[in-house]
């Protein structure tokens, strides 16, 4: 018979389950509530179609909604610092983009680092730039375009969508793998870039897919090469500059789902298992084919791997093409 009364074995049993309780109490399953996904773009642009055409799936997945929130400004730093100083919990998420990994390298101040400050889930696409030129130029291949630039060096000129954005480095890596020298004409953005690109003032550029295919099946521009890993589906008969002569070349602009540094592994790897599928729908590719925009399929280790190489060949490119640190 026990040494304690009933009524003092009832409060020892209430305070046993008490503290059972207390776990499950106070860590939740994870999600009890809506997640919000940082885009620091405006609604419409590939980031933002990215995030979305993940998103909304993802809550059918997780049973929570996954709402998608546009905080533009500082060419997406605005958004990338909201998300560092987030709490990693699970229910603030960020749409990052090779251009954050990018910042540091061309900008003096940034207020995140993009390799200490986020966890990497999953990367979910990527888009490759066309190496367009104008028909006057007379060339048709990487191999012709090389060989005329070396033979007038810094006389022809190339367009970019800005001074240190994505196709500017796209290109200072290509004359540096080629040994050319072009002379940069930097504009603001990839739509003043094509208008005196088509018109042949300046007849070269690295420059986004889904604005030059019109323009290249009219004859006004054309495709040598694509600077990403693959072709693109929108035209395969353009082969990559790695296949043109430069193996292991490989450059474009990527997407893929982050969170505050500290995530938790399980939070990090529930999202990745459900995001894969999403990616490896066909309807998902089908939906940006016509872009040059591929599904990527790369998990966390993978990503974080990604960002951190990505962040020391940015620093080399810029430091060998001596590309101005902005302000």
């Amino acid at each position: 018979m026990s040494e304690f009364p009933l009524s003092r074995r009832r409060w020892l049993g209430g305070v046993a389950t008490s503290f059972l309780a207390t776990p499950a109490l106070s860590q939740p399953s994870w999600p009890d509530r809506s997640i919000r996904v940082l885009v620091g773009y405006p609604a419409g642009g590939a980031n933002d179609l990215v995030a979305r055409a993940i998103a909304a799936p993802l809550s059918d997945a997780l049973g929570q909604p996954v709402v998608v929130e546009n905080r533009t400004g500082a060419a997406g730093g605005i958004a990338a610092e909201a998300a560092a100083r987030a709490t990693p919990d699970g229910y603030t998420l960020y749409m990052i983009s090779s251009a954050q990994v990018l910042a540091p390298s061309i900008r003096r101040s940034v207020p995140f680092d993009p390799v200490r400050d986020f966890t990497y889930i999953s990367l979910g696409a990527r888009a490759p730039y066309f190496l367009a030129v104008h028909p006057s130029l007379g060339v048709n291949t990487v191999g012709e375009l090389v060989a005329l630039a070396k033979a007038r060096p810094g006389a022809i000129s190339f367009a970019s969508s800005g001074v240190g954005a994505g196709p500017h480095l796209t290109m200072s890596y290509f004359m540096s793998v080629a040994g050319i020298e072009l002379d940069h004409v930097p504009y603001r953005g990839d739509a003043d870039a094509m208008i005196d690109l088509v018109a042949g003032r300046v007849p070269v550029s690295f420059i986004s897919v889904a604005p030059t295919v019109p323009h290249v099946q009219a004859g006004r521009l054309k495709a040598l090469a694509v600077s990403g890993a693959e072709r693109v589906s929108v035209a395969p008969e353009v082969p990559t500059v790695a296949e043109s002569g430069y193996p292991g070349f490989a450059m474009d602009a990527w997407w893929g789902l982050a969170g505050p540094a500290g995530l938790p592994a399980s939070v990090v790897n529930r999202i990745a298992r459900e995001v894969r599928p999403i990616l490896d729908a066909p309807s998902f590719a089908e939906r940006f084919a016509a872009s040059g925009v591929v599904p990527s399929k790369v998990g966390p280790a993978e990503f974080t791997q990604l960002v951190r190489d990505d962040r020391v060949r940015f620093d080399r490119i810029v430091e060998t093409a001596r590309i101005p640190v902005q302000d």
